[in-house]
């Protein structure tokens, strides 16, 4: 059987008291006491109890990472998990993940929430990643459980991502990247991604804009397919290459759009960037393989999750203060995959 506290006391020959302190390093004892009780500590292989710690605390020194409505976690998010457990493993506290589907329509009350989340005491704030809805931001505004909102995946009234939460500025991003292209000559740059979700919608305004500004030629594939990314890539090159005046260069809404891309312009055997030129969002790990190497913009993820923590534990520290949102640039990492603009485009293969 594990030894208790009560074992400690007894062979130390002090009281449970005297042991407590000794422990826990509060209150006044004698070098003498606190030898005893550390000896008969080590001889018994005694360990406290930090649930109980935790309960007298009125803490449970427990960050709950939730990813919502997504069917996996892509390296993306699995960078910010890590960097928020560190900077809070430093202030002494645990990270507990779980995932979590709901639709942005359902009543607050309807939401089926994590066992961790539905009962009280289990974790002391919660760490929003993934795409959420403002239904959820409801139901935890009500509990009066902290949270921090990674906010670039949420569909909402933009006036709830003022506050608590963290932005990485997309919008600007695509705007500089189209910036990047054209001083390689480009002028004919086209956008692939569906627009019906809020984040690629801005991220094409982003591109829109400033293709408007340099006087370039505006060619876009911006169609509600339900496919996934990496085969919206393909189905949209395809339409690409069919333009009378196509492309030499193509910003892609995130990575796996790009993949697509690339796939569909090996296929049909188009160069790369010799004849069109390349870009990604997300600079994902998982793409890392591909070669030339694809040009992408990170979102530096590590910030992020590091960002978020610390917002958390602020608000942990004053559940009553409000925290501003945080927006953090993002960064165009130049590649091999972008290349001065060809002189014309030849015809399509395959």
């Amino acid at each position: 059987m594990k030894a208790t506290i009560k074992d400690v006391a007894k062979k130390a020959g002090v009281s449970l008291a005297t042991v407590s302190r000794i422990l826990n390093e509060s209150g006044y004892f004698d070098e003498e006491t606190g030898r005893r009780v550390r000896e008969a500590v080590a001889a018994l292989g005694y360990r406290r109890n930090v649930h109980w710690t935790r309960l007298k605390r009125n803490t449970s020194e427990t960050v709950c990472f939730l990813l919502g409505n997504r069917d996996a976690m892509n390296s993306m998010q699995m960078r910010m998990l890590v960097a928020c457990e560190g900077v809070l493993r430093e202030k002494g506290m645990d990270v507990v993940f779980t995932g979590m589907r709901y639709g942005s329509e359902q009543r607050s009350a309807q939401i089926a929430r994590p066992r961790m989340l539905a009962e009280d005491g289990i974790v002391d704030g919660v760490v929003l990643t993934g795409q959420h809805h403002a239904n959820l931001l409801g139901v935890f505004e009500r509990m009066g459980m902290p949270y921090v909102l990674a906010a670039n995946n949420f569909t909402g009234k933009p006036a709830l991502t003022k506050r608590n939460a963290v932005i990485y500025d997309d919008r600007t991003a695509c705007d500089e990247a189209v910036r990047y292209l054209a001083r390689l000559g480009h002028k004919r740059v086209a956008f692939a991604g569906n627009i019906a979700y809020p984040w690629f919608r801005r991220r094409y305004e982003g591109y829109a804009e400033a293709a408007g500004q340099l006087r370039l030629t505006p060619i876009e594939v911006t169609d509600d397919w339900q496919v996934n990314s990496i085969e919206y890539g393909r189905l949209a090159t395809a339409q690409l290459l069919r333009h009378p005046n196509g492309p030499t260069a193509v910003l892609a809404a995130n990575d796996e759009v790009a993949a697509g891309v690339w796939k569909e312009l090996v296929h049909r055997g188009v160069r790369i960037p010799g004849e069109i030129s390349l870009i990604g969002f997300g600079d994902r790990e998982e793409f890392s393989i591909l070669e030339p190497s694809l040009t992408s913009i990170s979102v530096y993820p590590d910030k992020l999750g590091a960002e978020l923590a610390r917002m958390l534990l602020r608000r942990l520290a004053d559940p009553a203060a409000e925290e501003a949102a945080k927006v953090f640039p993002c960064q165009l990492m130049e590649r091999a995959s972008c290349g001065p603009a060809p002189r014309q485009l030849q015809a399509v293969r395959g």
